[in-house]
């Protein structure tokens, strides 16, 4: 059904059928030639006035963290992750690449004329890039990262959040090991990897406290949500990622209460199955917290951002900031994506990332 604004135009313009060929009649080839001649024309009656207005939108705007900063934390973050290849992405992915692979909105993305859409998440793109070097016969582990600067259209309304900004992004991709060693092994890799980052970055000035390390698991939520009453549409309607504190109010409203501090699954939520393979990540984690003491682990099965997002566990760092607060820059967790996109269920695929425009913002070397 379109939306009311389409319905509108097509009122205004007396052809009830425009949208439909636009979106359905058409080859995207034909319409990427269509609308180049409309914006071709359009931009021909623009003048530099036009420019100068339309540069003010926060869209447009440079970003306020400065550049030299961004790039210290990038050398840092490269530095820190030398067993992954690093790889510059292109500015844009495939049309369809956020609604396919993430079921994220198309009006929350940047889309081009050109069937492509400017990357609004770079573990999608790696992502792909995982798929084809496997699907060319390359069997072995692709351990991949990138700093790149990504678009979001979605509204934010926290100070720090904006339509643009920098992220570092890693993925480990390959095939399932069983015995949950693979989800195990990577998650840990990637645990390790940030809490060296904010050692070295620390060492270049910055002021990263301890940090709180946070896992979840989908499974293990959807069951309890489920022994509540709460279906997974449910979630799906209610939830999303951009809406800070959204799973403290969803539950809130529905008097359901989840447990969120965790130390021990296996020993303190003996009723629930699937805790039991989450023994092995959390021996393996606690080994790697030992190198760093003033960093904290627990389970956290009250969160519900990524449910439909991610497949298995999932992970927050939020390190202690010079404010006193804790942010959760970091975030990421195990997808189906090369899965799907090599149609084969033994493809594993771990996907983190860290907000660098946010991080620099918040956790800034002294001036």
């Amino acid at each position: 059904m379109p939306s009311r604004i389409v319905q509108r135009i097509l009122s205004e313009t007396g052809d009830p059928r425009l949208f439909s060929i636009l979106a359905e009649d058409l080859r995207l080839s034909d319409l990427q030639s269509l609308l180049i001649e409309v914006y071709q024309a359009r931009s021909a009656a623009l003048a530099e006035k036009d420019l100068l207005e339309r540069a003010s939108r926060e869209l447009m705007a440079p970003s306020k963290v400065d550049a030299r900063l961004l790039h210290a934390f990038d050398a840092a973050a490269f530095e820190a992750a030398e067993g992954f290849e690093a790889v510059e992405l292109s500015p844009v992915g495939p049309l369809g690449l956020n609604r396919v692979l993430g079921e994220v909105g198309q009006n929350s993305v940047l889309t081009t004329i050109r069937n492509a859409e400017v990357l609004g998440d770079a573990t999608m793109a790696l992502a792909l890039e995982c798929a084809r070097r496997r699907k060319d016969g390359n069997t072995g582990l692709a351990r991949l990262c990138a700093s790149h600067r990504l678009v979001r259209l979605q509204p934010f309304d926290r100070p720090g959040f904006v339509p643009h900004f920098r992220l570092f992004s890693m993925v480990s991709a390959g095939r399932d090991t069983g015995s949950f060693a693979f989800e195990t092994e990577h998650l840990a890799e990637h645990v390790r990897f940030y809490l060296r980052l904010f050692q070295c970055l620390n060492a270049r000035g910055f002021r990263f406290g301890p940090a709180l390390v946070e896992i979840s698991d989908t499974a293990i939520t959807r069951t309890l949500l489920l022994s509540k009453g709460v279906s997974p549409d449910d979630v799906r309607a209610n939830i999303r990622a951009h809406r800070l504190g959204g799973s403290q109010r969803f539950l809130a409203e529905r008097n359901i209460v989840l447990p969120d501090a965790v130390e021990d699954p296996e020993r303190e939520l003996l009723e629930v199955d699937g805790t039991s393979r989450l023994s092995l990540l959390r021996t393996r984690l606690r080994e790697i917290l030992g190198a760093f003491p003033d960093a904290q682990l627990r389970f956290n099965f009250a969160r519900m951002e990524g449910l439909a997002y991610y497949s298995g566990p999932f992970l927050r760092i939020s390190p202690a900031a010079p404010d006193g607060e804790r942010y959760a820059i970091i975030d990421g967790g195990f997808t189906n994506w090369t899965a799907r996109l090599l149609q084969n269920k033994k493809e594993r695929l771990l996907t983190t990332g860290i907000g660098t425009e946010f991080a620099c913002f918040r956790y800034r070397p002294r001036a």
